[in-house]
């Protein structure tokens, strides 16, 4: 009798089909799983791109910053070390080219990434200082090595450079520019053969060469206090020579013997001076009106005086202020002001004259919006200093911050003012009184800026002095102040500063009218 099995499947099926609902369940697991996933990468990655876009937009917002500063000064443009805002870390770098008027700027922006990864955006820009292939500073801003540690090399000027000894040649002046170092001197008790000299500064790690030499006046033993150029062609420099300017003539600036501003041509060998330019309305001499400090900005001349009778301040125009027939080789009468005393530092801004003088008034700031008819809108009285209340000295301007260095038996010798708006007010934002190692009785006769450094020229010292907080001018550890080279009869002074690149060069003068150059830069 045959059986059958209803609705009841053999074993080997049943088995089949269980396992058939195992890798259905499999399958749809990892379906699931993968739609996770994609859904989680999708959330990952949106993240991931609002992240980057947030951090590309910080780096512009850096490079933007570079830019606007670059216009407000070139000298504002210095690297920024890394700071944390919210999950990214921030830092600029800043490389200065060969040309000294460039400088590549970097915005690097790093934030973390899932997994522990470290994901960064770099961008980078050229900046160039427009003003300075017309005699603009050549100084590097940029920190490099360690300047906690300068090293310092001297030379005598006479001995070591010229090898002539005859004459102690001190030196009033030095102004560096595209690897050559211009120096004036000047020695009413000497016979100097030479009073301008061009060295080659190229390589700073060797003993500065003379490319040219010449004299201003061969007539005189006097000199020159100071020296500004063009960039181009031309030096302007500020005669020493003692006139009686009330009877010399000069027609046509041929007279060596009668003028405070003469212009040297650099294309000739040796460079000659193609003009002696006597300024109107000063009736001095025995040395009241003897051209003191110069200026040169934008073919125009500002030249400063030793206190005379009649204005102090005179605006020249060599080919820039639009007086019909004025060159570098036939300077014009543009503009002029009384100040009542000497000028010892002159800083051009924009459409503002800064003028350091023996007054109570130490800083006087003029409006040069009409170049014909200065007019004074600002100035700084500093507190202290005696019966005549300091003697504006120097200066120096960096951005909105105006740097006043003064001459004070006691007191603060160097001021650091707010200069956004120098119509209305200078608030004080820091000062300082610097010390010389052996009394206090001490001068700023020079004023370099360097990122968050300042360099100061004192009568015996450079200075080195941290800035970054007005507030709390600190020395730069260990040893910042630098002792400038002793002449054998003693009274040194420091008279001069300039830098380029890395480099700052320091001249210096004895009692005995003995000239010094010191090159100092950092320790690696």
């Amino acid at each position: 009798m045959k059986v059958e099995s209803i609705g009841k499947k053999p074993a080997r099926e049943q088995g089949s089909s269980i396992l058939e609902v195992l890798i259905a369940l499999a399958v749809l697991t990892l379906g699931i799983s993968a739609v996770i996933m994609l859904v989680f990468a999708n959330q990952s990655l949106k993240l991931d791109s609002e992240t980057a876009g947030e951090a590309l937009y910080k780096a512009k917002d850096s490079l933007e910053s570079a830019r606007a500063d670059s216009r407000l000064d070139f000298a504002l443009i210095n690297p920024i070390l890394p700071f944390i805002e919210d999950i990214y870390t921030k830092r600029v770098e800043v490389e200065t080219l060969p040309d000294f008027f460039t400088k590549k700027v970097t915005s690097v922006v790093t934030w973390p990434s899932e997994g522990g990864r470290v994901q960064n955006i770099n961008l980078t820009t050229l900046v160039t200082n427009l003003e300075g292939p017309g005699g603009g500073n050549t100084c590097n801003s940029v920190l490099l090595g360690d300047w906690s540690n300068p090293q310092k090399t001297e030379y005598a000027f006479g001995a070591d450079i010229l090898a002539d000894t005859s004459s102690g040649f001190p030196i009033t002046s030095m102004r560096s520019f595209q690897h050559k170092l211009y120096v004036t001197v000047h020695n009413d008790n000497g016979n100097n053969d030479e009073t301008f000299f061009i060295l080659d500064i190229s390589d700073p790690t060797v003993q500065p060469s003379v490319l040219e030499k010449t004299d201003n006046n061969s007539g005189v033993s006097d000199g020159l206090n100071d020296v500004t150029l063009d960039g181009v062609r031309y030096a302007y420099v500020a005669n020493a020579y003692s006139s009686n300017f009330a009877t010399c003539v000069n027609v046509d600036g041929t007279n060596l013997d009668c003028g405070q501003m003469q212009v040297i041509d650099l294309d000739s060998s040796p460079p000659q001076v193609v003009y002696t330019y006597k300024v109107p309305g000063v009736t001095g001499n025995n040395g009241a009106g003897i051209g003191t400090r110069i200026f040169y900005k934008d073919g125009i001349v500002y030249l400063g005086l030793a206190k005379t009778s009649g204005p102090e301040f005179h605006i020249i125009d060599v080919g820039g202020g639009g007086i019909p027939g004025a060159s570098p080789t036939t300077p014009k009468p543009l503009g002029i002001f009384e100040v009542n005393n000497g000028i010892n530092a002159i800083f051009v801004r924009n459409e503002y004259a800064y003028l350091a003088s023996p007054h109570d008034e130490e800083l006087k700031i003029l409006s040069l919006s009409n170049l014909a008819n200065p007019v004074q809108v600002g100035f700084y009285d500093a507190p202290g200093g005696g019966g005549n209340n300091g003697n504006g000295k120097s200066l120096n301007l960096v951005g909105n911050k105006l740097y006043l260095g003064r001459t004070l038996l006691n007191g603060n010798e160097f001021y650091i003012l707010h200069n956004v708006n120098p119509e209305t007010s200078l608030p004080v934002l820091g000062f300082k009184n610097i010390k010389n190692a052996s009394n206090n009785n001490t001068s700023v006769n020079g004023i370099i800026i360097r990122d968050y450094l300042v360099f100061l020229i004192t009568n015996e010292q450079l200075q080195i002095w941290r800035i970054d907080d007005p507030t709390s001018i600190t020395q730069y550890d260990p040893d910042p102040f630098l002792t400038l080279p002793p002449g054998s009869g003693g009274g040194l002074q420091g008279t001069a500063a300039d830098c380029e690149g890395n480099y700052i060069f320091v001249g210096s003068q004895s009692s005995n009218d003995k000239g010094y150059i010191s090159i100092i830069t950092s320790s690696p």
